[in-house]
């Protein structure tokens, strides 16, 4: 027997998910939850086997956030026997990666069949972890550029990182070398060498390359 434990915050997709667990004498609806609060909250006291999480959640504080994912971090920190599956209409490979860093066992689309659902949740609970067919190629595809993105950087002096960072604030070689007092010869040298590490052809690039790896946090750096 599964127990199992639904997470999505519209009535019928709850109702349809019980009404078809129902049909299958292995799995058992044992709770329910609507929001990220009683998602955590429900978790803590069920304990269930598995959890169906949808990854747009609204909380009771707060609404349009991807808050399914918060959850799921939180319930297993506390909880890290418990299974995840996301169940959501979104395709977005942020979404995935970010379910996955969250401890998720399983990012599905709402459009699949249910047998085949009722198949994932069954390799799920076995310790097995799964992926959506239609999103499976996209997540090794930037996984792969993940790993190498973080080699290029690792190639990176602790200097160059700092010259890196700048460039992406959108500051000129004058700028750059004002800040960390050096001179504009040392830093036209840093950003050519920057750009040959990186394998990219132009500051824009590597101000692109920055932001998407993450060197640096708009919202703090452009305060």
């Amino acid at each position: 027997m599964i127990k199992l434990m639904i997470v999505d915050d519209h009535e019928v997709v709850r109702l349809g998910l019980i009404s078809l667990f129902g049909l299958y004498p292995k799995l058992k609806v044992v709770g329910e939850a609507s929001t990220q609060d009683e998602a955590i909250s429900n978790a803590l006291k069920i304990k269930p086997d598995l959890i169906i999480m949808d990854v747009k959640l609204s909380s009771q504080k707060q609404v349009n956030q991807n808050n399914g994912i918060s959850a799921c971090r939180k319930i297993k920190e506390v909880l890290p026997e418990t299974k995840i599956i996301m169940l959501s209409s979104y395709a977005d490979d942020e979404l995935i990666h970010e379910s996955i860093l969250a401890g998720a066992s399983g990012y599905l689309l709402k459009g699949l069949d249910s047998q085949e659902l009722i198949k994932s949740i069954e390799m799920v609970a076995q310790g097995k972890s799964i992926l959506d067919p239609n999103i499976t190629d996209r997540v090794f595809k930037r996984m792969r550029t993940v790993s190498k993105h973080q080699l290029l950087l690792n190639e990176l002096t602790n200097q160059e990182k700092e010259v890196l960072r700048l460039i992406a604030l959108g500051k000129t070689n004058k700028e750059i070398a004002s800040e960390m007092i050096l001179s504009e010869k040392t830093i036209r040298n840093y950003v050519s060498q920057i750009l040959a590490k990186l394998e990219v052809s132009n500051r824009i690039e590597a101000a692109n390359f920055a932001v998407k790896n993450r060197l640096l946090n708009l919202d703090e750096d452009m305060s």
